[in-house]
């Protein structure tokens, strides 16, 4: 401090009315310190420069305390501060009062604010705070008659400042001017350079990229180098729909996948949609006259600041852009006007890209059909024709669920000609069209399609599924037209809601029309070869046809490993038949007993007329046991008949029957076929048919307790595979032992020891081919599997006394951890009878012998056991097992 400065005289002011700055004569020390206000603002940044102009006023105004901000329309007074310093107490940061502020900024020029020595008590009655503010001194930072910030000063001693101190102050916030305007000049002109590079980029980015997910995420990569885009997502839809999109979404630099649309009406950026005007929020005020904030409006609960743009083209509206922040003041008009910039150019690169898209799957389209068409003309056979149409279609259409049905000749009904689920094939069947989708389509001769469950449940049908049909989601079914005609229809379920869009309908709508042509192609060459290749009389096949098929089916079997039957019958004393009665009577014996056996067998099975009175008929993955019944049924039904001639009177019709099975028989079609005509002769000579099926009850299975009710179905389990009746005996036997070591009453225990033998009797309705399907099975066949103790537990939870059993049979395979099923019980949650269950069945699994696999010893099996106590098995109850097995039970 200069040695002439003095402390001017108390201003004559009274209280804290302000001093404004008088006009004065500039003294020269004034001017050394405007030239050294200058050299620092020449030679230091904005961050620096108020330090620096600090340092400069203590040498010539005694001021230890100084505040410097620049404006901020973002702050809550809209000042930012950059400079606070209090140099006599480093440890404090001096505050000045924001009034003494607002009237400095209204009046537009430097203020000082006294405190006079005879207003002591005046100040203290006004409270401590006021009293110990001293003298300030607040000089606004002018440029352009703008208020830039300003620079105070305060001295808490006794002392007041004067006009002297004022003018310092006064002329540090006029060279501050410089530097702040230089600084916004500067910023300025980055920000504008950053949002022309944004500009620039984003055209770039639009006029490159055709993939929308990469678009959106360049545009949000660009947007986040400029104003904070923590948060960012993109709509798109229209209103007439009422829903949108989100192919992009950011949360708190996160991506999201957002899979369910959602509404436009009723939400904040419905509005935006609706109106095409932005909105900014940038405090929890603005977000006030919107009650219902919904999923993308805010995507997080801490957002406090967004902004949400329409993407439109002209007066239309295709999207919305929002970008949202967790801090109050985020985003500026400017901002806005940016991001809008931004929006508008996006809308024309996704309409563009979509017109593209649009464009090219237009052509995929076409080329598509353009195979389907070659690939169908080149088939006649009607199988390989839906197979062919069902592996096109899966190709561009999601169908886990797929069929063909054709309408029966009266229309009652129609038949489904193929169906398959996953990789499961189901047999063909009939299914009433009354109140069906089907029918709807056939009457409108138009494709409909269901994108959600509740529209498929507003139905008056049940679709058409089998175990997963409770898992359709979506369904679009197209007609099989010929002209004006519908032939059948066409259907692609999936899991899933939404999953047909209107590329996929017109797909299935233009395969469907297709098919039906090549189906009408396949049905007249099937009618002229089986003119060709049937027996005039009968309508069944022939010699020829017959030899031909079973060659067919016998190389079919060398690859699937399935049993195939050759079946002989012929009449009994046919010629007598004809001698006495004539031949037209013994046609009608040979139609009659053709009608008996298409009513015998399967829709898979081949019957035909060997030659004369003599039949035969091929059965494909057939075992011996289902070959007897067959035979059984034929005899059965031919008993219970007679042919009726013309003058009332009745004769009866019997017949020999023998069978041969490949390969257990023979290994060539002739010897399969001479090995059935031998056994067919055999059944002539000992006047009954050569087959040596019987009943399997519980005469055949060594069991404690009372299986009389259920002996059909132990009869059924037994015939799916003979091989667990040792099995079953053994789990039977354990379940008794081991229900005595735990004192069981006598109702649990007779529960038990039922549970133990009908555990897996649910398999009885399983498709054959899964249960001996080597190797690992496929996610969709282990669901189908996993069913068979909600099967079991329903065939035999109303027969009385059984109630217990089936509880137990339904959750033997939950497991103690709870990743067992059918419903994921854990603990003690899952009935007792079906922990001990569990437990038994598992080890005799084990230490029983199997096709599948060889027993182990019984030590090994109690360590395995043990090795999965708590979590597959109830501790307890294996430590309880063990001791048994361990005492020598369990045998």
């Amino acid at each position: 401090m200069p040695a002439a400065w003095k402390p001017p005289t108390p201003a004559a002011t009274t209280g804290f009315n302000p001093l404004l700055r008088a006009e004065s004569t500039t003294l020269p020390w004034e001017s050394s310190f405007h030239s050294q206000l200058l050299s620092i603002a020449a030679g230091h940044p904005e961050e620096q420069f108020f330090s620096h102009v600090h340092t400069a006023l203590r040498s010539y105004i005694d001021t230890p305390i100084l505040v410097a901000a620049t404006a901020d329309p973002t702050a809550r007074d809209g000042f930012r501060i950059r400079y606070q310093r209090n140099l006599d107490d480093r440890n404090s940061l001096p505050v000045i009062e924001r009034g003494f502020v607002a009237q400095a900024m209204r009046a537009g020029r430097a203020l000082l604010f006294g405190q006079p020595a005879n207003a002591q008590q005046t100040l203290a009655n006004r409270g401590s705070m006021m009293a110990s503010i001293g003298s300030v001194i607040i000089a606004p930072i002018r440029h352009d008659g703008r208020n830039l910030g300003y620079i105070a000063t305060r001295n808490p001693r006794e002392r007041v400042f004067g006009e002297r101190e004022l003018e310092f102050v006064a002329a540090a916030a006029d060279v501050g001017a410089l530097v702040v305007r230089n600084k916004n000049t500067a910023e300025e002109a980055r920000a504008r350079s950053q949002e022309l590079r944004l500009m620039l980029e984003t055209a770039r980015a639009l006029a490159s990229e055709r993939d929308l997910r990469r678009l959106f995420h360049r545009l949000h990569r660009l947007l986040g180098g400029v104003l904070d885009a923590s948060t960012f997502w993109v709509a798109l839809g229209s209103w007439e729909q009422g829903l949108m999109t989100i192919p992009y979404c950011v949360d708190h630099y996160r991506v999201l996948d957002v899979v369910d649309p959602m509404p436009l009406q009723g939400s904040l950026c419905g509005q935006v949609f609706r109106e095409g005007v932005p909105l900014l929020m940038r405090t929890p005020e603005d977000w006030k006259p919107y009650p219902v904030i919904m999923h993308g409006d805010a995507n997080s609960e801490d957002v406090v600041s967004a902004l949400v743009v329409p993407m439109s083209i002209g007066a239309r509206t295709i999207g919305v852009i929002s970008v949202q922040s967790s801090r109050q003041q985020a985003y500026t008009e400017r901002d806005r006007d940016l991001v809008v910039a931004v929006a508008e150019q996006a809308a024309i690169a996704v309409e563009n890209s979509q017109a593209v898209v649009q464009a090219d799957q237009r052509a995929r389209e076409l080329k598509l059909l353009a195979e389907v068409s070659r690939a169908l003309g080149s088939q006649l056979s009607l199988r390989t024709l839906y197979q062919t149409v069902c592996e096109e279609v899966r190709r561009v259409i999601e169908a886990p669920a797929f069929y063909i049905a054709l309408r029966n000749e009266d229309g009652s009904a129609m038949h489904i000609e193929y169906f398959i689920e996953g990789n499961n094939v189901i047999e063909p069947r009939d299914t009433p069209l009354k109140s069906s989708i089907a029918e709807r389509v056939i009457n409108s001769n138009r494709t409909l399609v269901f994108q959600t469950l509740q529209e498929i449940n507003d139905q008056p049908h049940g679709v058409i599924g089998t175990d997963n049909v409770s898992n359709v989601r979506s369904l679009a079914m197209a007609p099989l037209r010929l002209g004006n005609r519908c032939i059948g229809v066409m259907s692609a379920q999936a899991y899933r809601e939404n999953a047909y869009d209107d590329s996929s309908v017109r797909l299935l709508t233009a395969i469907a029309e297709q098919l039906a042509v090549a189906v009408q192609n396949a049905q007249l060459y099937d009618q002229a070869e089986s003119r060709a290749d049937r027996d005039p009389l009968t309508g069944v096949f022939h010699h020829r046809y017959l030899k031909t098929r079973l060659e067919e089916e016998l190389r079919r079997s060398r690859t699937s490993n399935q049993a195939v039957a050759v079946v002989m019958m012929d009449l009994d004393n046919f010629k007598n038949v004809n001698d006495t009665y004539g031949h037209l009577v013994g046609d009608d014996a040979l139609k009659m007993v053709t009608g008996v056996l298409m009513g015998a067998v399967r829709s898979t099975d081949v019957v035909g007329r060997y030659g004369g009175d003599e039949f035969m008929v091929v059965l494909p993955e057939t075992t011996r046991e289902q070959t007897e019944a067959i035979i059984n049924r034929v005899t059965a039904e031919l008993e219970e008949r007679d042919l009726r001639l013309a003058d009332g009177s009745a004769i009866p019709v019997k017949c020999s029957i023998g069978y041969a099975l490949f390969p257990q028989d023979a290994d060539a079609p002739a010897d399969l076929i001479a090995k059935a005509d031998a056994a067919l002769y055999q059944s002539k000579r000992m006047g009954r048919p050569a087959t040596r099926l019987q009943r399997i009850g519980t005469t055949q299975l060594r069991l404690e307790g009372d299986f009389a009710p259920v002996s059909e179905l132990l009869a059924a389990l037994l015939a799916r595979d003979r091989s667990t009746r040792s099995h079953l005996e053994h789990v039977n036997r354990v379940a008794r032992e081991f229900g005595n070591k735990l004192a069981l009453s006598k109702g649990d225990m007779d529960s038990l020891l039922r549970a133990s033998v009908l555990h897996d009797v649910g398999k009885i309705a399983l498709l054959s081919h899964l249960l001996a399907k080597p190797g690992r099975l496929a996610p969709e066949e282990y669901e189908l599997i996993k069913r068979h103790v909600t099967i079991g537990a329903m065939l035999i939870e109303n027969i009385p006394g059984f109630k217990d059993a089936a509880l137990a049979v339904k959750y033997h395979h939950e497991r103690w951890d709870g990743k067992g099923y059918p419903e994921g019980l854990k603990g003690e949650k899952i009935p007792l009878l079906a922990r001990i269950v569990a437990l038994i069945d598992a080890y005799s699994a084990m230490v029983i012998d199997r096709p599948y696999h060889k027993r182990i010893e019984y030590d090994q099996a109690v360590r395995e056991l043990c090795a999965r106590a708590g979590s597959q098995f109830d501790p307890n109850l294996v430590e309880k097992f063990v001791a048994l097995v361990e005492s020598g039970g369990g045998r």
